[in-house]
């Protein structure tokens, strides 16, 4: 293959899926646009993936061809996505990053969202790294390997869908899916420079994943661009009347209106200097396009007493999910994820309705915010990605956990940096069913910056 060749495809795997669907359409084909992505996982040291399997992903990309052939395209067709591997493919293994499964059968049945994808005529890669059991933000995996963040070996992708975030970034798939419990799409998509959406709660589906919490679980995706999260958004919403998570559904359409945009005061949460003054210009931008930023007041729950009440939230929920093997099996789960289940098995069902209160708290100032407003704006977290070396912080979901809590939509689109400079992540929030209007803000922050929108 020559160079330009080998450059051309290169800036390919790199780009955004409707420029992908473009070169679907004129010339190109899945099965190379697969291989591209196949070789580049091998070479890239990553360790974004958890599992791969090169004859089935190529058996799917050569199907699509035919299928674009004789039927014409599907609206996803030929695309690559890869999956965070809590969530169901037909004929994978699902380990949710947990060692208790892997040795498990592989799926029987494609998750919801999976399934709606393959409708949609993608193409699975493979199954992503991602923080034990999904309880965690820093992908250090201890049965599977630290997933290494694409800018800097050594350094966290954000977790727990830090291989959804990472490869996003590599340019390691066309898009990602990941699951997101109090930050799990937007801590990596703001660590490794993607966009991340965690949807309105109910919108999509989260049957086939491995619980973390009944309660606050959402499946979204994480995208190179805005545009490509409207995208995927399209295809895998939708009411499933097998899942008692699932709602009917219909999104708000966006809007060229004048935005109110509330910007709370982040009392007692402590930000890097350079993720403050990013956010500050980025709310200068949102003025120079003609929005009309607010002043709020900060909240009356501490972030920090609400990230505990969910991690005993999810904490509770877990016991339940993987009940058979914490009986049987506790060797087998990380000490540190064995703290956490034994922590949460000596507490009280009171403690548990006091927690699940705080959840409703939560809620209730996400409310109070948005009465005055459109949409909130503030950073997605409070610091960059940090060396798996020094300690993780402890308030890495202090900016995420309250969507989650409220079930409101919450999308993290990455800030300008300088050049080699590791990413910051602005994030979102609105009302249910907004999300639209969050991905169309998004697109004209982005289109500021010269970004992909």
């Amino acid at each position: 293959m020559s160079r330009s060749v080998v450059n051309a495809m290169d800036a390919l795997r790199h780009s955004d899926i409707a420029t992908q669907l473009d070169w679907l359409a004129a010339d190109g084909s899945s099965l190379a646009l697969v291989d591209a992505y196949l070789s580049a996982i091998e070479a890239s040291g990553l360790n974004a993936y958890i599992s791969v399997d090169a004859k089935r992903s190529r058996a799917q990309a050569q199907a699509s061809d035919a299928h674009r052939a004789q039927h014409g395209p599907r609206p996803l067709e030929g695309i690559a996505i890869a999956v965070k591997d809590n969530i169901d493919i037909a004929g994978w293994r699902t380990t949710a990053g947990m060692a208790t499964r892997r040795e498990r059968r592989p799926a029987d049945d494609d998750a919801e969202c999976v399934a709606r994808l393959r409708a949609a005529g993608a193409v699975f890669l493979g199954k992503l790294n991602m923080h034990e059991a999904a309880l965690g933000a820093d992908c250090n995996n201890p049965h599977y390997g630290a997933c290494q963040h694409p800018q800097r070996a050594g350094y966290t992708p954000g977790g727990s869908s830090g291989g959804s975030g990472a490869a996003v970034a590599a340019g390691l798939c066309s898009a990602a899916l990941g699951s997101d419990s109090m930050g799990s799409i937007r801590i990596p998509a703001s660590y490794c420079g993607a966009f991340g959406l965690k949807p309105s709660f109910g919108a999509v589906s989260p049957r086939g994943s491995v619980v973390v919490s009944r309660r606050l679980d959402h499946i979204g995706p994480l995208t190179r661009s805005a545009a490509d999260l409207d995208r995927l958004l399209a295809v895998i919403a939708g009411y499933d009347s097998d899942s008692a998570q699932s709602r009917p559904f219909s999104f708000s359409s966006a809007s060229n209106n004048v935005l109110r945009i509330g910007v709370p005061a982040l009392d007692g949460i402590e930000i890097s200097a350079e993720v403050s003054a990013a956010c500050v210009a980025a709310q200068r931008q949102l003025d120079a396009l003609g929005h009309v930023c607010i002043a709020l007041p900060p909240s009356e729950l501490a972030a920090g007493v609400a990230r505990r009440a969910g991690l005993l939230v999810c904490e509770a929920d877990m016991l339940v999910e993987h009940a058979d093997d914490w009986a049987q099996r506790p060797q087998d789960f990380s000490p540190a994820l064995a703290k956490m289940l034994r922590w949460a098995q000596a507490r009280s069902a009171a403690d548990l309705a006091a927690a699940d209160l705080q959840l409703d708290a939560a809620r209730l100032q996400l409310q109070r915010w948005l009465a005055s407003c459109d949409l909130l704006v503030w950073p997605t977290t409070p610091q960059r990605a940090f060396a798996f070396s020094e300690p993780t912080p402890s308030n890495q979901a202090d900016l995420t956990c309250f969507a989650n809590m409220a079930g409101f939509p919450a999308l993290s689109l990455p800030l300008p940096v300088a050049k080699g400079a590791l990413p910051i992540g602005l994030q979102l929030i609105g009302p249910l069913g907004s999300d639209r209007a969050l991905i169309a803000l998004a697109a004209a922050l982005s289109q500021c910056w010269g970004a992909p929108s």
